[in-house]
C-alpha cells in the first residue's frame, strides 16, 4: 500500500492500514524515545584525548550485539550445552544467515542474506519479519528500549521499532556489510565506504573517509576510540569524536573485526594467517602465524587467551604472551567467530557443515552437524539454549 490509495488528503498508509495523519502522529508522540546522547559521551571512568569516557569497571557481557559486548570479547555470562544438543526447534529464514543471531529478551533475531530480518519468538513461531532493501550480512543490534538497527549491503542503515514498524532509515555511503556496534551512550557504530557514528535518533554524528570498503564491525576500546580493520593491511584507531588517533600496518588484508581485551590489547586477524596482538597505542606486541586466513573475530577470554578459527581448518588458542597453547582440527574452513560460555566453554562452527563445543583445554566435548556451512557465530540464551544459522537458510535452536 501507499498513501495515494489512502483517498483523502487526511489519512496516510500506516502499518499496512489507512489511518488519519492526526491519529497516527498522536500514537508515535506517545511512544518512549531513546535518551538523547551528549556529544561528550559518559561522564564516568577515565578521560580519553579526544574528550569522551567510558565507563569504568568490567565490560558488560551477553548484549544484544554481534560478539556480545562493544569490545567483541565473544563472551556470554550464560551456560551453553555440555553434552551433544538435541534440536529443539529451527526456523527457516529467507536466504542464508551469515550474520549472528541476535536475543533481546525472549525474541531471536534472524537476519538473512534473503533481504529479511525475522522476529523469532521462545516456541520457534514467527513475530514479525521486515523485509530489507538489500542483503544483511551483518549483525544487528538491540538497544535496551528494544529498538532493533540493522544494516543492509546496499548502504541504509535502518532502525525498527520492537513492533517491527521502521522509525527510520539513513543511507550511508554505497554498501553496508558489518556488523553494528552500540556505544554504553546509545551511539551506533557501523563501517562500509568509511567508518559512520549514529545517533540512536538516526542522525550522523560524524563519518570518517577511509581508501577502500571496510567489512570489519568497529570494537570500542575501554580507553575512548574504535578500532577497524581495512583491506589495505592496516589497523585504525579513531577518537569518539571522529578525530584520527593511530593506525598499524599489519601486512594483509583484513576482513573479520578487532577484539579488544581486558588489558586494553587489542587483537586482529589478517588474510596473510597472522593472529596480531597491538598495544593501545598501535604498537605490535606479537604475531602468530596460522595455515591459512583468519577472517574470525577472536574471543578473548579474561586472563587474556585467544581464541580464533582460521581458513587452515583448525580452531586456535593463543597465550597472552602469543605462544600456542593448543589447536583442535576441524573438516572445514572456519569463518564463524567463537562464542565463550560462563564456563569457559567454546562454541564454534566449520564450513563442515557442523558446531563444536570444545572444553577450555581443547577437548572436543561434541559435535553436532547442522547439514550446511556454519559461518555465523553462535548465541546463549539465559537457559542455556544454544542459537545459530547456517546456510541452510535456518535458525537451530539446540538444546
Amino acid at each position: 500500500m501507499s498513501d495515494r490509495e489512502c483517498n483523502g488528503s487526511e489519512r496516510i498508509c500506516h502499518e499496512g492500514r489507512c489511518r488519519f495523519i492526526a491519529e497516527v502522529t498522536a500514537e508515535l508522540q506517545a511512544q518512549p524515545e531513546p535518551a538523547p546522547t551528549s556529544d561528550a559521551g559518559p561522564a564516568v571512568g577515565e578521560t580519553s584525548d579526544a574528550g569522551v569516557s567510558l565507563p569504568a569497571g568490567p565490560v558488560a557481557l551477553g548484549l544484544p550485539m554481534f560478539m556480545g559486548d562493544p569490545r567483541h570479547t565473544g563472551r556470554s555470562p550464560h551456560s551453553g550445552p555440555e553434552r551433544t544438543p538435541t534440536e529443539a526447534y529451527s526456523y527457516a529464514s529467507t536466504g542464508r544467515v551469515f550474520a549472528s543471531i541476535v536475543l533481546h529478551q525472549d525474541i531471536a533475531y534472524v537476519a538473512s542474506l534473503g533481504r529479511t530480518l525475522s522476529a523469532v519468538g521462545a516456541d520457534g513461531s514467527l513475530l514479525w519479519r521486515y523485509s530489507a532493501s538489500g542483503r544483511i550480512y551483518g549483525t544487528p543490534a538491540v538497544a535496551p528500549n528494544g529498538t532493533v538497527y540493522l544494516a543492509s549491503d546496499d548502504g541504509w542503515l535502518t532502525a525498527l521499532r520492537p513492533s517491527g514498524q521502521p522509525a527510520f532509515r539513513v543511507q550511508l555511503g554505497d554498501t553496508l556489510d558489518g556488523s553494528i556496534t552500540i556505544g554504553p551512550d546509545g551511539t551506533l557504530y557501523v563501517a562500509g565506504d568509511g567508518v559512520f557514528a549514529v545517533t540512536p535518533q538516526g542522525q550522523i554524528a560524524w563519518q570518517v573517509a577511509t581508501a577502500g570498503h571496510i567489512r570489519s564491525s568497529p570494537a570500542l576500546h575501554p580507553d575512548g576510540f574504535l578500532v577497524v580493520g581495512t583491506p589495505d593491511g592496516f589497523v585504525r584507531a579513531i577518537n569518539l569524536d571522529g578525530r584520527p588517533r593511530w593506525e598499524a600496518q599489519v601486512g594483509a588484508s583484513i576482513d573479520g573485526s578487532a577484539a579488544v581485551g581486558d588489558d586494553g590489547t587489542v587483537y586482529i586477524g589478517n588474510d596473510a594467517g597472522y593472529l596480531i596482538a597491538l598495544t593501545p597505542g598501535g604498537g605490535v606486541r606479537w604475531r602468530y602465524e596460522t595455515g591459512a586466513d583468519i577472517r574470525a573475530t577472536p574471543a578473548v577470554f579474561p586472563d587474556g587467551t585467544v581464541i580464533v578459527g582460521s581458513y587452515d581448518q583448525h580452531v586456535y588458542a593463543i597465550r597472552p604472551d602469543g605462544s600456542l597453547r593448543w589447536r583442535v582440527p576441524t573438516s572445514g574452513r572456519v569463518r564463524s567467530s567463537a562464542l565463550l560460555d560462563a564456563n569457559g566453554r567454546i562454541y564454534v562452527g566449520s564450513q563442515d557443515d557442523s558446531i563444536y563445543c570444545l572444553s577450555p583445554n581443547g577437548e572436543v566435548l561434541w559435535q553436532h552437524n547442522i547439514g550446511q556451512d556454519v559461518d555465523a557465530t553462535p548465541a546463549l540464551g539465559p537457559d542455556g539454549t544454544l542459537f545459530v544459522g547456517a546456510d541452510d537458510g535456518r535458525l537451530h535452536a539446540l538444546r
